[in-house]
């Protein structure tokens, strides 16, 4: 092992232990993450063509959910603190708790379905999580709103659901947000997100670079709201 493989492989193994829970792991040089960090050079980088073929034959879902979240600020991204229904064929890095940002392009299908309290002093009006997309060389973070999902006012518990399917290019990416008029507080009984690749774009892959998907990830992190 070089020196600059010696200095990547701790992130990368922290980022496998995010996107693949511990029973989810077999053995983990079959494991799709440790397959990818075999394709890293020496620069900490993969080029756009190996990306396209890791990504080619292989399908790509994620589906989480939290319990009893609660906001009480304008904007707020929504962190999944709860269980991990399932992570198939995750590359490292591409999920956060809160940010999906997906190594392998494609045409993407999302969906948000939750149910709100009013419990404890929390709103029992109109309760909205926005869907944002953001894309390379495009809008500043958090990106383009792609969908939104609304729970009406007026209601003691209620539920919302949207669902959106966007091209993803490497290194996009997809978070969700929550608010209310006045920015009451908000509390979520359940909240579940669910996205999978519809079908494999080669022409959207990108080269991969790990300091530059590090500072990317930084970045999000400032976008106001978005830290827990």
């Amino acid at each position: 092992m070089n020196a600059t493989t010696a200095l990547i492989l701790p992130w990368f193994v922290a980022a496998a232990m995010i996107a693949s829970p511990a029973w989810a792991q077999t053995d983990t040089e079959e494991e799709p993450d440790f397959v990818f960090f075999s394709l890293i050079d020496e620069n900490g980088q993969v080029p756009a063509d190996v990306v396209a073929e890791h990504c080619a034959n292989s399908p790509r879902a994620l589906s989480v959910e939290t319990r009893d979240l609660v906001h009480t600020t304008p904007h707020q991204r929504v962190w999944f603190s709860g269980r991990q229904i399932t992570n198939v064929n995750a590359n490292p890095g591409e999920w956060t708790g809160a940010l999906y940002k997906p190594l392998c392009p494609g045409l993407y299908s999302f969906s948000v379905d939750y149910m709100t309290s009013a419990e404890d002093g929390a709103t029992d009006g109109e309760v909205v999580v926005h869907l944002h997309t953001w894309h390379r060389g495009g809008r500043g973070r958090p990106g383009e709103l792609s969908a939104l999902a609304v729970k009406a006012p007026g209601q003691e518990r209620g539920v919302g659901h949207a669902s959106v399917i966007v091209e993803m290019a490497t290194g996009d990416e997809f978070s969700l947000f929550t608010l209310s008029p006045g920015a009451e507080k908000r509390r979520f009984e359940r909240l579940q997100l669910t996205a999978f690749r519809v079908d494999h774009i080669a022409d959207l892959a990108q080269p991969f670079d790990t300091k530059v998907w590090d500072q990317e990830r930084a970045d999000s992190d400032a976008v106001p709201g978005a830290m827990p």
